[in-house]
């Protein structure tokens, strides 16, 4: 499915009221980065270089589009690539940067072409380069996709959670790789990532506390044994609460409303922070509980 596709079905029937990909990042991206890969009229060909009236045939075949009337062979290519490139939704400007980076894989899955010209990495970077210099929250993966860019420092504190779900937290680690899934890579889905996320919390507690069934059993429990601040548990009963009760997360509900993207980061933020607490706090007592009866 196109970059396109993908983001309008994770959009819902809301309006598309923003432009992620300004003139000048377009006009950046054709002129510092495409013009590497591609090879004009009455120009040496560069290693591996994608014919521009074909790769521009390709564009307007995928979104269904068509070439200007000025634009009709190899001598106007260029001009009538860029010039599509600048006119275009930007939506379908995205359709091309990811159909570009496949066709530029295509070439480096080639037997015939030697490793020092590998293309697709140099593509790749200088592309998520311009995007990040710009400021626009798209990147390219190893698979040519374009996924949601996450500020390293953040999505270093995400993928910190994984490393508490080791062995017997396999299934709460499954839970929490979809809630990530569902948040950052297209089609978004908020309300499945959140249940996702609640799942994996759960499976946490399960796991720690064996005669617990629900997140909401496990925070009572943390409750009885009085080893956590009880105003903290009780904002972590809230947020469970919320994921209960908000329409299309865990239950239907007649009044529908569509779940943000922001409240699907919150939660996912909020959960990491509650399994590493989880954890820690369990361990610690269960050591103290150890010392007790030691000393008895």
């Amino acid at each position: 499915m196109k970059f396109s596709s993908r983001y309008k079905a994770s959009q819902g029937n809301r309006e598309l009221i923003f432009d992620d990909a300004p003139r000048e990042a377009r006009i950046g991206f054709y002129k510092a980065v495409l013009v590497k890969f591609v090879s004009e009229m009455n120009e040496i060909p560069k290693p591996g270089a994608i014919d521009s009236f074909e790769i521009h045939k390709e564009f307007c075949a995928l979104v269904r589009d068509e070439r200007e009337p000025w634009d009709y062979d190899e001598h106007s290519a260029w001009e009538g690539l860029t010039y599509h490139l600048k006119k275009c939704k930007w939506l379908e400007f995205f359709d091309f940067v990811e159909m570009f980076g496949k066709k530029l894989l295509e070439w480096d899955d080639n037997p015939f072409v030697q490793e020092n010209e590998q293309l697709f990495g140099k593509y790749q970077s200088k592309s998520n380069a311009l995007f990040e210099e710009d400021g626009i929250g798209w990147r390219i993966n190893n698979r040519g996709e374009l996924t949601r860019h996450v500020p390293k420092f953040l999505m270093e504190n995400i993928n910190s959670a994984e490393k508490y779900l080791t062995d017997r937290f396999e299934s709460a680690r499954n839970h929490y790789k979809k809630a990530k899934s569902y948040l950052f890579n297209p089609p978004l889905d908020p309300a499945n990532s959140i249940k996702e996320m609640v799942s994996a919390l759960e499976s946490v507690g399960r796991t720690l506390y064996p005669k617990c069934s629900t997140l909401g059993d496990v925070i009572k429990n943390m409750k009885i044994e009085d080893n956590a601040p009880k105003l903290l548990l009780a904002a972590y009963e809230k947020i469970y609460a919320y994921s209960n009760d908000t329409p299309t997360v865990r239950h239907g509900h007649p009044n529908y409303r569509k779940i943000e993207i922001s409240e699907a980061e919150l939660f996912l933020l909020t959960g990491v922070a509650f399994i590493r607490y989880l954890i820690d706090t369990h361990n610690k007592t269960n050591s103290a509980n150890a010392k007790s009866r030691a000393a008895d």
